[in-house]
């Protein structure tokens, strides 16, 4: 059974009608792509199994004007954010056993003979336990395995570790460069974890797996199907832990 979220291509459809009207708003594939993500984030996900329940679904949430008001408003909020800190492809890091090079020193023949493992934008919120309120002040570390290791970013415009402002909601994403392989068609289990610390709160690390099959195709653009969503991670203040909350 495949599911599909219908919100995401609501959202691309309201996006793209709202960017069409602003003409001073950058509307390169990446900034919509951010864009789009981080109103994925804050509305409610509609999920169907089939293109018949696509068109139901849509139907009724055509009906609801409410839906429609709160979408806009969260799009509009979402522009401003991703505006102000703009991610567009440049610098692009490959890792080559296990080093890393800039894109612009390896020909295009040299990446058509490489195989990659490419990799989702991995998106995540924390959150207070004690209010529910997204968090800022946050440093947040995407490291290999069960390491402290960080994980190469996809270019310098993704930072790790990433420190949470207010204006972010308490969202955080990263997007980890492609790794290289020996060969096409390869299946193979990455092990990450992430690593939140907050002065006044209990430091905490979630573990995870991304997986990832090799092609000879370097994914430059983040795909809204290629998002790896994580459950929001809750903080509690030093002394309170999970198991005393």
């Amino acid at each position: 059974m495949e599911l599909h979220n219908i919100m995401e291509d609501v959202v691309s459809d309201y996006l793209e009608e709202v960017l069409s009207q602003k003409k001073d708003i950058c509307s390169c594939e990446q900034c919509k792509t951010d864009m789009a993500c981080y109103t994925l984030n804050k509305v409610q996900p509609m999920y169907v199994v089939s293109s018949r329940g696509i068109i139901h679904s849509e139907n009724k949430r055509r009906l609801n004007f409410q839906d429609d008001i709160d979408i806009y408003s969260v799009i509009l909020e979402a522009i401003e954010v991703i505006s102000k800190t703009k991610r567009h492809d440049m610098d692009i890091n490959i890792p080559d056993d296990n080093m890393l090079s800039e894109l612009s020193d390896i020909s295009d023949d040299e990446i058509r003979s490489k195989f990659f493992f490419n990799f989702p934008q991995i998106v995540g919120r924390v959150i207070d336990s004690g209010t529910l309120n997204p968090v800022s002040d946050v440093e947040i570390t995407l490291n290999y395995k069960i390491s402290d290791e960080p994980v190469k970013m996809f270019n310098s415009n993704w930072k790790n570790p990433l420190e949470l402002v207010p204006q972010m909601q308490g969202v955080f994403t990263f997007w980890p460069a492609p790794m290289v392989g020996e060969k096409e068609g390869i299946q193979k289990q990455f092990q990450l974890n992430l690593k939140i610390k907050k002065k006044g709160y209990e430091t905490i690390r979630r573990f995870f797996e991304l997986h990832s099959i090799s092609t000879n195709e370097l994914t430059k653009k983040i795909k809204q199907g290629k998002i790896y969503r994580l459950d929001d991670i809750y903080l509690y203040p030093e002394g309170l832990g999970e198991d005393d909350a």
